[in-house]
């Protein structure tokens, strides 16, 4: 059978022109709770949950759909798919109507999809060489970062451009992706080649419990990866729920700022991110023991996380949040590349809906968690505290198998 026809250029596009609309909701969601509605923390974290439970509810199956489907196509379509809730929310702005339970509904369907489009896009990653596998996730996330480095610079400007603009240009990202990514994946091949471009025989499809089982299989008969997915879990918990709790409050509360405060902590943070898969980018060969690198930039987070609950001024607070976005750039790329280097290429979405599944479990979990105790306790103190824990982690992970993994190329 005909091999898949993949353009990586067109794909690092769509990954650009994705996440530049993910970079404005990044900044846009947290602050109409409590920027415009001036909401409580507890009411942002719910905010969050409701945008991160649905992964929980469909990421796996979405993974098992992308297996099933043309990828190219089927991503095409979800991303024309975002256009409904942000529909919803521009015209709640214009007629005045923006309210809470309207941002839950949004955050409920933007998830939903989002739950959908991750294990398909993050299975497309797999048709890129095997021998230089860090490389393509490098700059996947170089570019996905940057382009949401970009977004959250324009959603900064939103007293300036207004809510309604804004939701536009998100739109019209989303569309444009579609575009790019149906270039990227081309159906040009017979559809029962989909699953396994290397497959000589065609295999039938098995019900959708036992393609879950099969993807859960994967990581129960390796204990690295079982272990990978429980440090997943736990960044998704501790590191992923005060990102996205922690950072608009300590920009709020901490130090009296407004969105544009919030949008250059998350570019410092971003470029942070951006420099370490720079550097990983232009590594030649692939990293001899990556789980011990990430177990490593793990307990750096946890050290600067400590640094950020001191509420230090702005010359120290900046160069701490850009460490921070470096050591998590770090562990992005290397639990990716882990995981694509470690799973045959049929069982890549479920496996990438698998590990998708473990770190937005902790996520939702995390970020209602945070806001909660920032509420109960103060932002300092909560800071402190899941700092203290990442470190108790960290500990604990250099003596699982992911600390001796060995880097290997399928």
């Amino acid at each position: 059978m005909a091999a898949q026809e993949f353009h990586f250029r067109h794909f690092l596009a769509t990954i650009g022109t994705s996440n530049l609309a993910m970079g404005l909701h990044t900044v846009l969601y947290p602050w109409l709770v409590v920027g415009v509605l001036e909401l409580s923390p507890s009411q942002l974290g719910l905010a969050q949950l409701a945008v991160l439970l649905p992964n929980l509810l469909f990421i796996l199956p979405g993974g098992v759909i992308s297996d099933r489907r043309h990828r190219g196509s089927w991503l095409s379509l979800l991303y024309l798919l975002y256009s409904l809730p942000i529909a919803i929310l521009i015209g709640a702005a214009l007629s005045g109507e923006l309210t809470f339970s309207l941002l839950l509904m949004f955050g409920m369907v933007f998830g939903s999809i989002s739950a959908f489009v991750q294990p398909a896009r993050e299975s497309l990653l797999g048709y890129a060489s095997q021998d230089l596998m860090h490389q393509a996730v490098a700059k996947v996330v170089m570019v996905q970062f940057i382009a949401q480095g970009i977004g959250f610079v324009i959603a900064g400007q939103l007293d300036t451009i207004g809510l309604t603009t804004l939701l536009i240009v998100q739109m019209l990202m989303f569309a444009l992706s579609s575009i790019l990514i149906k270039r990227s994946h081309p159906q040009r091949v017979i559809e029962t080649d989909i699953a396994d471009p290397q497959a000589e025989t065609e295999e039938p499809k098995r019900e959708t419990l036992q393609e879950l089982r099969a993807g859960f299989a994967l990581f129960l008969t390796d204990k690295s990866l079982l272990h990978l997915l429980l440090l997943v879990t736990a960044t998704g918990f501790l590191a992923f729920g005060v990102y996205l709790v922690g950072m608009p409050l300590l920009a709020r509360e901490a130090y009296q700022g407004g969105a544009g405060l919030y949008a250059i902590l998350q570019v410092t943070f971003t470029m942070g991110i951006v420099l370490a898969n720079l550097v990983v980018s232009r590594q030649k060969h692939a990293f001899k023991r990556p789980g011990r690198l990430m177990i490593i930039s793990f307990l750096g987070r946890g050290g600067l996380l400590a640094a950020v609950a001191l509420m230090p001024n702005f010359w120290i607070l900046f160069p701490v949040i850009f460490a921070w976005g470096a050591f998590s750039g770090m562990s992005m790329t290397l639990g990716r590349t882990i995981l694509h280097n470690q799973v045959p290429h049929s069982h890549r979405s479920r496996a990438a809906s698998v590990y998708q599944l473990c770190l937005f479990a902790g996520a939702p979990l995390g970020a209602w968690a945070c806001g909660v105790a920032i509420e109960q306790v103060g932002l300092a103190q909560t800071f402190t505290v899941i700092a203290g824990l990442t470190l108790v982690v960290s500990v604990i992970a250099t003596m699982s198998p992911l600390w001796a993994l060995k880097a290997t190329n399928n």
